[in-house]
């Protein structure tokens, strides 16, 4: 096994990536913690825009908190490749009996690594090929989820602002409907209107809060997600770089590279082989077609002799 190429690449693990995950929880606590009643500078506004909807924004935050500690399992999956992939290289016991479990994200590769190492230690290009393509599959489709989650997060924000929408437009027309009802002094018509008001105010309310917690819950979604794709990416770059120096790609040394002089040199065998054969061919030809020639003109000048001989009894 090439093991100068497979030292050389040096696997990133996910930890600066979970560290700006949890600075970036960490920004967004503090602008929560600002926002709230025990803040120096109390304020109740994120405390009246949750009670305004409690049961909506409950499962908006809800889904929120799924998908942080998603994004961040996502992120920590690469953690037990990499520690797989390195015990493979440092490892001297040829059965490889001391490897860890390997992880689900790269199980499809031990298998192959495994055999190609009995086999001499080096891949084809065809499993090289089959191995990124698993894993870039496998990692397509845990990412389905994630941003799954953030656009689930939007859609609960539209909901409660349609939801409180559609509060507001049947609360002003019951408030119409009653100031068209009430008699009496203006006075009390106006005081109706003030008291009415409250409820299209509540469900505006609910409408604006709604949005605030579904769409800040997909902002940090989101962001959590991009910092997963990149641990992601970034381990699968260095696995390519890695089974690069493990692929057979020249074709010199081993029975692999004999098998290929030896195909070369029958390949060329048979080239000469078919050259000498036309070359021969053509020099036939050439003969036959010589001796054609001759034979036509023999033939021409008998033709002529007769011709002659015919004209001169005449």
């Amino acid at each position: 096994m090439a093991r100068s190429l497979e030292r050389s690449v040096r696997f990133v693990k996910p930890g600066r990536y979970i560290l700006n995950m949890l600075l970036f929880m960490l920004a967004v606590g503090a602008v929560v913690y600002y926002l709230s009643p025990w803040s120096p500078q109390p304020s109740n506004m994120l405390v009246d825009a949750f009670m305004a909807n409690e049961a909506l924004n409950g499962l908006i935050i809800g889904v929120l908190l799924i998908g942080i500690i998603y994004n961040l399992r996502q992120a920590g999956v690469v953690d037990p490749a990499v520690r797989w992939v390195e015990s493979f290289r440092e490892t001297v016991d040829p059965r490889r009996a001391r490897l860890p479990r390997p992880p689900g994200l790269i199980s499809a590769m031990t298998k192959l690594l495994l055999d190609a190492d009995e086999r001499g230690g080096r891949l084809s290009p065809e499993s090289t090929r089959a191995i990124l393509d698993s894993i870039a599959t496998r990692m397509d489709e845990s990412r389905e989820m994630g941003k799954y989650i953030a656009n689930l997060l939007v859609f609960l924000g539209l909901l409660g602002t349609f939801w409180g929408l559609l509060q507001t437009v049947n609360a002003v027309g019951a408030t119409i409907g009653g100031l068209a009802d009430t008699g009496g002094a203006a006075e009390d018509a106006v005081a109706q209107l003030i008291k009415n008001l409250r409820e299209p105010l509540g469900g505006m309310g609910t409408a604006f809060s709604s949005s605030l917690f579904g769409l800040g819950g997909s902002l940090i979604v989101g962001f959590l997600e991009l910092q997963a794709s990149a641990a992601q990416g970034r381990f699968y770059t260095d696995l390519e770089d890695w089974l690069s120096g493990m692929t057979e790609t020249t074709r010199g040394g081993g029975q692999n590279g004999a098998s290929y002089i030896a195909d070369d040199a029958s390949v060329i065998a048979a080239i000469q082989g078919l050259e000498a054969a036309l070359a021969a061919n053509t020099d036939v030809q050439i003969k036959a077609q010589a001796g054609q020639t001759a034979e036509l003109k023999d033939e021409i000048r008998a033709l002529n002799r007769t011709l002659v001989r015919s004209g001169g009894k005449d």
